[in-house]
């Protein structure tokens, strides 16, 4: 039984789960009942005496909520003795001993999203459910198929529970974008992004004769042959054919070429992924141009130790990724300056596949539900997203955070090149609960496309058989 499969007969037995349970006993739901006409009657024979009409009562606001008493379940992927569990705690404690309403919040780690997808999958069924939980856009989009997912946009622009102008503003727009339905619903909310990026070797490519990043495909061309060039013409026969680009052929690397080249993985409508677009059939052209000129090379793990001892000029990796470079470099004893970069398309477009950590509020009471935003926006508040952020490596989603995180940068000097990325980063599109399916398709898609014997017809054939894959794995669990 593949995953997809088992996938649908979970939310299928979910689907009857919750039918079941509403007949058992819900809430019973009521519809107003068509006006009727009354009935026409003679006029009386002779008329009322005039009476004065009162004046019309100035409306007044809408009364406050009232939320004391509100308690609500927070639900992260982080178990006990993880930094940022221990972070949540603090914020629980402080936000239940200093909030206005009165609302108290509880929190329990799950250890992992998977873990946490399965415990709410089967609280749908037997009810037991927090009010926030910590997922993957996609689960949220699985859930809302059942309406169990509170839609946050009144709550974001609400005028006394919301958010300013000024602080939606400073959201990135690429991570803002996630979590919106095609009908424009908002199903979750950024807490933090790590973004897929390039980690140059500053110092060995000035050493090469660059003193300037790749600013465009044609330069990192340049520069990655170059790398690959000189560790071929070396006394070390060991580090023959390495010296450019660790290329692993995955959604996350192929797609951050896309976006910088200028794709989309959605069609003009936003109704369905569509990988044929030419940014997609060039991207594996420019990668298979690299392969077969020797500047590309792969590696069986993680290639933090051939970007430290000057194997690769350019590895692909995670920002979230800095201390793992951090400690290569501290092994290999090497001292040389390098950093983060954003991928670059061929006019010099610049993007990164964000990856964005989300929270969301499974529907409970009206009460609940607010508590459970107020909650949140509090959580990733600058002021608190800039203290996670620093527990996590992880980068903000909102300009305001930048300015303080000048001490962690201080302590942390690479992660400036990481910063300076956060506000390019391009949220993969979870538009359909499918995207884990589409997303393990794009995986195994990228490695058929990388092979140099491939014309732009047989990458294209690949990329439209990844496009009817993806429409079957929508279908399937629409």
């Amino acid at each position: 039984m593949t995953k997809r499969v088992l996938y649908i007969l979970i939310l299928l037995a979910m689907v009857l789960g919750l039918t079941l349970a509403a007949c058992g006993g819900g809430t019973a739901q009521t519809t107003e009942e068509p006006a009727t006409e009354a009935p026409a009657t003679e006029a009386p024979a002779a008329e009322e005496p005039a009476t004065e009409v009162p004046a019309a009562e100035e409306p007044t606001a809408e009364p406050m909520m009232d939320l004391s008493g509100t308690t609500v379940m927070f639900w992260s992927v982080y178990d006990e003795g993880d930094a940022l569990n221990d972070l949540i705690n603090e914020y629980i404690t402080e936000f239940n001993a200093s909030n206005e309403y009165g609302i108290t919040v509880e929190h329990q780690g799950q250890v992992d999203y998977n873990p946490l997808r399965d415990k709410v999958n089967a609280g749908l069924t037997s009810g037991d459910l927090p009010n926030i939980a910590q997922a993957y856009t996609s689960d949220f989009l699985a859930w809302d198929m059942l309406d169990a997912v509170t839609d946050l946009t009144s709550f974001v622009s609400d005028p006394d529970y919301g958010l300013t102008q000024d602080q939606l503003d400073a959201i990135y727009p690429g991570v803002f974008a996630d979590g919106l339905t095609v009908d424009g619903r908002r199903l979750v909310w950024p807490l933090s992004q790590s973004a897929n990026a390039m980690t140059y070797n500053f110092t060995w490519a000035k050493e090469l004769g660059f003193d300037n990043p790749p600013s465009n495909t044609a330069e990192l061309k340049e520069q990655l042959c170059a790398g690959a060039a000189a560790n071929n013409a070396d006394d070390n026969p060991d580090n023959d054919g390495t010296g450019g680009l660790v290329w692993y052929p995955s959604a996350s690397n192929y797609l951050s070429f896309a976006f910088a080249f200028g794709g989309s993985i959605l069609n003009a409508d936003m109704t369905a992924y569509d990988f044929t677009s030419q940014p997609f059939v060039d991207v594996a052209m420019f990668i298979n141009d690299l392969k077969a000129e020797g500047c590309t090379f792969e590696t069986e793990s993680y290639p933090n130790p051939e970007q430290a001892n000057r194997l690769a000029l350019i590895t692909l990796s995670s920002t979230a990724g800095l201390r793992y470079y951090t400690s290569a470099f501290e092994d290999a004893n090497n001292d040389d300056d390098w950093g983060f970069l954003p991928f670059v398309g061929p006019n010099g477009q610049q993007s990164a596949d964000a990856f964005t950590q989300s929270v969301g509020v499974l529907t409970a009471t009206p009460e609940e539900d607010l508590a459970s935003w107020l909650f949140i926006k509090y959580m990733t508040s600058p002021e608190n997203q800039a203290r996670w952020v620093e527990a996590s490596g992880y980068l903000p989603t909102q300009s305001t955070t930048d300015p303080l995180l000048a001490d962690y940068i201080a302590s942390q000097p690479k992660f400036q090149t990481a910063l300076d990325i956060a506000a390019i980063g391009h949220a993969e599109p979870q538009t359909f609960p499918a995207w884990n399916s589409v997303r393990s398709a794009i995986d195994d898609t990228a490695a058929l496309l990388y092979d140099p014997t491939l014309d732009e017809a047989g990458i294209m054939a690949i990329l439209e058989q990844l496009t009817t894959d993806a429409a079957d794995y929508v279908a399937e669990i629409e």
